[in-house]
């Protein structure tokens, strides 16, 4: 460690007494110095990062808590998760009319399910049941025969409104009853709209419904009457979910997520949940919230001012609900990313929206001190958002880029000088044969092998972070220790065999130190918190972890049975190891 670096870790008040003292093999996350002997708290934040010797003046017996972590394995900083979807999926053990499938439920399991749980729900006096889990690939790519049918989903609801998202959430089966209450057809079953922008609403030959919707299209049901939110969501649902996220996020390392999924099933529940917990002092992390708009919505300027109005409403020091997000497209696995060569299948998805009209978006957002949060998939849907963001953004809103897949070489640079932002799914390297093995029947080799990219990121010098996107790829680990092993090796040993995972674009793997950047200060960057958190550093919040294993010095197979001791949020224990 230079001289230098040292007396900019060391910088602080002499004179005070800190509040706690903590010893150890210190990770910072801090380019200049990654590494210290000893650190010091007070008021929540540190005041001190150095030597062993240094911290000793600011120690007072019966005052100070001495904590020696010495060869008991790390101290570093606590962790971002760049984009999740927390709130879409722990509500549904709770929801007041929900039903969850397993990825393995065929067609006549998810129909028993449905059958029961909408008879329930019927005895219950409710109209409406929810269903979440179903696998796409099971129901949708193995012949029409497992398709389910808009009759035998009617026949089994029972009267009530059924509404069925896959594990994904970017595909549903609604029934009949479903699409007339959003006014998609008439008391008769007549069809009064045939088209909604942002995706497929699917007819048969015969121009009938056949119950399936896609991408921005499951929207519309959920938003236009289709399902009553107060029946399915309500305080309690919402506080158990918040609950039950908040612990398993800490318990791993995290105080801080992207909510991606804050208004899906409620206008306003969730933020009012959260806002109330930062008051009663229940939360115990940082709370980014996401409000959702689809492009068949015509009056941007009104969900705009929508966002604005729940952000002056329920913002508080932990909870920032300031973020648009836009679906640009969906997901290239299931051929509706949107690519600029089209799919072997002779597919051509197009982005849901136009250049000119997401610049407007962003140009309207960022004056009103919103960011703009995009999901992206394929590389057209990057290169267009990208164009959107320069000739929209102002330059200081760290409008983000999420998920990117298939990334074209001019716009690594176009987003690095644009000070874009870039969250993208490590674990997405820890890819199994069967999608290796079907992928290449619908797109190019080259959109197969080179698809998820860490490494060009870092060369390139954007500043990506780490998201989970939480539930999906629920086959990888969650937790930082195991994203850092994926994203140094591409691989993961599965348990059920004992068999590493195929090696994917091994190009494209970074070292350790860029894995606990993508996890920690650059997703504080992508936040516009950099200043204030991300790294171990004089003046920041106190937000850390103490690990079981240094992951810097145990084989690299070994990374991802690292556990979290104990994780501190503006230097107070939140979670304790049992």
């Amino acid at each position: 460690m230079s001289v230098i670096a040292l007396l900019m870790m060391t910088v602080g008040c002499k004179h005070e007494i800190a509040d706690t003292v903590v010893y150890g093999t210190i990770r910072t996350a801090e380019a200049e110095a990654p590494t210290a002997e000893a650190i010091a708290i007070k008021d929540g934040k540190f005041i001190y990062v150095g030597d062993k010797a240094g911290v000793k003046s600011l120690i007072k017996e019966g005052v100070t808590e001495v904590i020696d972590h010495t060869g008991k394995g790390m101290v570093m900083p606590s962790c971002f998760d760049g984009h999740a979807n927390y709130m879409m999926t722990f509500p549904l053990a709770n929801m007041k009319g929900g039903v969850i499938f397993a990825l393995d439920d065929g067609k006549s399991e998810i129909l028993k399910k449905v059958d029961a749980a909408a008879l329930e729900a019927v005895n219950a006096g409710k109209q409406c049941l929810f269903g979440f889990g179903w696998d796409f690939y099971t129901l949708m790519m193995t012949g029409p025969d497992n398709r389910i049918t808009l009759a035998e989903l009617d026949a089994v609801s029972h009267g009530i409104s059924v509404a069925l998202f896959d594990s994904g959430g970017h595909n549903m089966f609604c029934n009949s009853e479903c699409f007339r209450r959003s006014g998609i057809i008439d008391d008769n079953g007549n069809v009064l709209i045939e088209k909604i922008e942002g995706g497929l609403l699917e007819m048969d030959e015969n121009g009938h419904l056949t119950g399936f919707v896609d991408e921005r299209v499951t929207g519309y049901p959920m938003r236009m009457g289709g399902l009553d939110p107060d029946e399915i969501i309500d305080d309690d649902v919402v506080s158990i979910a918040l609950e039950k996220a908040q612990e398993l996020l800490l318990s791993t390392g995290y105080v801080s997520y992207m909510e991606g999924w804050s208004n899906v099933f409620h206008p306003s529940k969730f933020y009012e949940v959260a806002n109330r917990f930062d008051k009663e002092g229940k939360l115990k992390l940082l709370l980014s919230m996401s409000y959702e708009v689809e492009p068949w919505q015509k009056d941007m300027s009104e969900q705009i001012d929508n966002l604005a109005s729940l952000k002056m409403k329920y913002e508080t020091q932990h909870v920032h609900p300031q973020y648009l997000k836009l679906f640009m497209d969906g997901v290239v696995e299931t051929t509706t990313g949107s690519m600029f060569k089209p799919y072997k299948t002779g597919v051509v998805y197009n982005s849901h929206w136009s250049v000119e009209r997401l610049a407007d978006i962003t140009r309207e957002c960022n004056a009103k001190d919103l960011t703009v949060h995009t999901h992206v998939m394929g590389d057209k849907a990057i290169a267009e958002t990208t164009d959107a963001y320069i000739k929209g953004g102002d330059g200081i809103h760290r409008n983000c880029l999420v998920h990117l897949r298939n990334l074209r070489q001019e716009d690594y640079k176009r987003i690095a000088e644009n000070n874009i932002a870039c969250t993208a799914g490590i674990t997405w390297h820890n890819i199994n044969e069967l999608t290796l093995s079907v992928l290449p029947n619908y797109i190019d080799e080259e959109y197969v092998l080179h698809a998820y990219p860490i490494k060009s990121f870092f060369n390139a010098g954007i500043k990506v972070s780490s998201h989970t996107d939480y539930p999906a790829n629920g086959v990888c680990p969650q937790d930082p220790f195991g994203i850092m092993e994926i994203a140094m090796t591409g691989q993961m040993i599965d348990p059920a065999t004992g068999r590493p995972s195929p090696l994917y674009d091994p190009d494209e793997l970074v070292t350790l130190e860029q894995a606990l950047q993508a996890l920690t200060i650059n997703g504080a960057w992508q936040l516009g918190l950099e200043n204030e958190r991300g790294s171990i550093k004089v003046g920041k919040y106190a937000d850390f972890v103490l690990t079981d294993k240094d992951v810097f010095n145990c084989p690299v197979t070994d990374i991802h049975n690292t556990k979290v001791v104990s994780t501190w949020f503006e230097g107070k224990k939140v979670y304790q190891a049992k």
